[in-house]
């Protein structure tokens, strides 16, 4: 139901915000940062962001790789685009390859690692697990033991 003033017909739009990230392999290794700021700080997740007026989404989930982990990405595909009606964020995923540097934790995040697919640490939110059982079904690079 909208919000909206029956006296000058103002209509209050509550968008969800678009974000884009990419879960980016190398050697059967998945990228994750431990994120820095809250909602979650300390857990872990894949690098993402809000998408700029002007960029792309497949921009932004490369700048997001390179600005929380210090890692080039290639983007190999679109995993998926979700959403749920409790959730203020449209999230577009990739699935990407590291193409150069070394995880490292900047800017949000505190650290980033390469984790095998069946040693995941604590995933920060609900839907890491839903976008994970997506990848883990389309992605033959990453085998669960």
């Amino acid at each position: 139901m909208r919000q909206a003033c029956t006296a000058c017909d103002f209509i209050l739009y509550r968008d969800p915000k678009p974000v884009a990230g990419v879960f980016a392999v190398r050697d059967g290794k998945l990228l994750l940062i431990q994120r820095g700021n809250e909602p979650k700080r300390g857990l872990w997740s894949f690098p993402t962001g809000y998408i700029d007026i002007g960029d792309t989404p497949e921009e932004t989930a490369i700048r997001e790789a390179k600005e929380e982990a210090d890692v080039a990405v290639q983007l190999d595909r679109l995993l998926g685009v979700y959403s749920n009606a409790e959730r203020t964020v449209v999230l577009v995923v990739y699935v990407g390859s590291i193409v150069a540097g070394v995880p490292a934790g900047r800017a949000e995040a505190l650290d980033a690692r390469l984790f095998p697919p069946d040693a995941l640490p604590e995933l920060a939110f609900d839907h890491d697990r839903r976008i994970l059982a997506d990848l883990f079904a389309t992605d033959a690079r990453l085998v669960q033991s």
